[in-house]
């Protein structure tokens, strides 16, 4: 990461790469940005390039695997024989849609790709795995990271505002994706489902610094996109390290995979990743601090009997909340795998009422208090209410029953499910004028 780095391209392909030639993907904003440059510097290097291909920027297009196909395609069928594409390096230029359709078709293909990234806009750039949808469904396929990562900050200083402000609102998000992750841990004895105990190296690679990389990555200089770039770079190394995403993604990553989901866009114009994170985060946020309010064991839970849901209705429930959405039957089988029977959810209360004072400390202290967290967005230019996205402010908050059920990672949205509460806390919510205003 530097600025000018893009000069380092021929060096770095010589190096790390035992392959003849490259194969450019980009779509046509991002070869603007970056790819007639690069065309230039390989062409100087004499590096052949065996071809390219183009993704048109109308419509945006969407993380669907079924592009990944024509990108198999396409790189496949620049050979004669099959043995030939070992002799290829894509190349990926662009954003994290790009990143991630390269990522995967390089691991279809069995070979190592380059990514030379265009915007500071995600996490995925220096992550293994993709996140992709594949029947409307988003999930996140396996894959190695890029081989290497030329992070030019000339270029990424020069992205649309809504990309650097959406990098923004995905690096916010591992405030709750670390407060999820401490009740993950504090539940786990309890035989709860979906859960890990905490890795203290990918902790410190995600959390230790991460509230003064929020505040340098403010602003539109070099040095604050950097910084920015440079966090959200070190998050998806965690990711490496853990072979999972964890440490970088909670229930704010899923009130915007619902969301993603449903194609949320704005006058036609697909909303990103991370400004539905970043309201994710809020929605999330809102939730965490409504069950942690009180010093206490709140009395409104306590007498909140444990729900005598049998797996049947949970079924029966989950079954209705996706009628007509294409992701159905993935949601359905999820509900199934992560279902606690009664026994389980009052081993879940007893431990986390036992708890509580510790759990609630730790759990605050690592989210950003509502308020400042909705400042320090609205400063990085992200949105802070659902309709800024398309969204009306309830069913923003509706979305959490959805994302409850569309991965097995114990999150708030998980414990207030056990503890028979989800449904009252996002009507507190709701009710309370401080949240997404």
């Amino acid at each position: 990461m530097a600025a000018g780095a893009l000069q380092e391209l021929p060096a770095l392909f010589r190096t790390h790469f035992q392959a003849d030639s490259v194969f450019l993907i980009a779509d046509e904003n991002t070869f603007q940005a970056a790819g007639a440059d690069i065309v230039k510097i390989l062409e100087n290097a004499a590096i052949p390039i065996l071809g390219r291909h183009i993704f048109p920027s109308r419509p945006v297009l969407r993380a669907d695997y079924a592009h990944v196909g024509d990108l198999v395609r396409a790189l496949g069928g620049s050979f004669a024989f099959p043995r030939e594409i070992q002799n290829v390096v894509p190349i990926a230029i662009g954003g994290g849609t790009i990143n991630d359709l390269v990522k995967r078709s390089a691991f279809e293909l069995s070979i190592p790709y380059l990514c030379v990234p265009t915007a500071p806009s995600v996490d995925g750039y220096t992550a293994s795995g993709a996140a992709l949808l594949e029947g409307s469904f988003k999930q996140t396929f396996p894959c190695p990271a890029p081989r290497v990562v030329v992070a030019d900050t000339a270029i990424l200083s020069g992205a649309p505002d809504f990309l650097r402000s959406s990098g923004f609102g995905d690096l916010a998000g591992k405030l709750v994706a670390g407060s999820d992750w401490i009740i993950a841990e504090t539940v786990t004895p309890a035989g709860a489902k979906g859960t890990e105990p905490i890795e203290a190296f990918a902790w410190a690679m995600t959390q230790r610094g991460l509230r003064v990389a929020l505040e340098r990555s403010l602003g539109t200089s070099q040095e604050a996109i950097a910084s920015q770039f440079e966090a959200l770079a070190v998050t998806g190394f965690a990711m490496q390290y853990t072979k999972s995403s964890r440490p970088v993604s909670g229930c704010e990553h899923l009130w915007s995979h619902i969301w993603e989901m449903g194609d949320l866009s704005i006058q036609g114009v697909p909303v990103t990743h991370g400004h539905k994170v970043a309201l994710g985060t809020l929605c999330a946020t809102a939730l965490t601090e409504t069950i942690f309010s009180s010093p206490h064991f709140p009395l409104w839970i306590l007498q909140t009997p444990i729900p005598e849901t049998t797996l049947e209705q949970r079924i029966g429930e989950v079954g209705f909340l996706f009628s007509g959405m294409p992701g159905k039957d993935a949601a359905l089988g999820t509900a199934i795998e992560k279902f606690h029977d009664v026994p389980t959810r009052k081993r879940i209360k007893e431990l986390v009422a036992d708890r509580w004072t510790e759990l609630r400390q730790r759990v605050l202290n690592q989210l950003m208090p509502y308020q400042e967290l909705r400042t320090l967005l609205q400063r990085a230019h992200c949105p802070i209410r659902g309709e800024a996205i398309g969204l009306s402010r309830t069913e923003a908050l509706e979305t959490g029953k959805k994302a409850q059920v569309i991965r097995n990672r114990y999150t708030a949205l998980d414990l207030a499910w056990d503890l028979g509460i989800l449904e009252s806390a996002l009507g507190r919510i709701e009710d309370d004028p401080l949240y997404l205003r």
